[in-house]
């Protein structure tokens, strides 16, 4: 069998040796031959600790700041319709329903409100990427309130209609959309949080 006589790479941004591979298998970088890594480096890139202030919107940040910010936004917004059977009708946006049908929906602004916490909070990549799970599970727990939110809703229409013998109608809103969107993106983004990207031509290697 042939000796592989290829020579080490090393990742340009923890300056690590990876035999074998052709990608840092943590910063997610092409890795580069030893004599190229100074030029490689050319890039001022934060090392893993060191802190990054909050207003820069890279590794990941601008997309939860965003999947936050809508996520409150919808919580703000008209959740759900009900239409009685007289044609009377009444709207109760995200926070209504929260504060008189459904506590539990109060998990959702709560995990917007985390969210921006750990942007603020988390301000080296190490802390970024250890975090990453953390989001996407708050990202789940806040989808799984407002789904159980909405299946009260329904249940409860349901209830009266036979209560009372009068059809209700109940429809979903802008706000459950909009909630739902945003968490969405929390989620999405959330495994790309500390990520490095790929800095392709912006490195200086030849």
């Amino acid at each position: 069998m042939a000796e592989d006589t290829s020579p080490p790479l090393f990742c340009p941004f923890c300056e690590e040796c990876f035999e074998g591979e052709t990608l840092c298998p943590e910063h997610e970088l092409p890795l580069v031959p030893f004599e190229k890594l100074a030029a490689a480096r050319g890039r001022d890139l934060p090392a893993d600790d060191d802190p990054i202030p909050a207003h820069v919107m890279r590794y990941g940040r601008l997309p939860l700041l965003v999947g936050a910010l809508t996520v409150l936004a919808g919580f703000f917004l008209p959740l759900v319709e009900t239409v009685f059977a007289d044609g009377t009708s009444s709207r109760a946006s995200g926070m209504a329903t929260a504060s008189n049908v459904a506590l539990n929906l109060w998990i959702v602004p709560a995990v917007a409100a985390t969210t921006l916490s750990i942007l603020g909070r988390r301000r080296t990549l190490r802390q970024m990427r250890g975090s990453r799970l953390a989001l996407v599970l708050l990202a789940l727990l806040a989808g799984s309130s407002l789904g159980y939110t909405v299946s009260r809703v329904f249940r409860g229409a349901t209830q009266l209609t036979e209560a009372y013998g009068q059809e209700i109608e109940v429809h979903l809103l802008a706000g459950l959309w909009v909630m739902g969107a945003g968490l969405l993106v929390i989620a999405a983004a959330a495994p790309l949080f500390g990520r490095v990207r790929d800095p392709g031509p912006r490195y200086a290697v030849r």
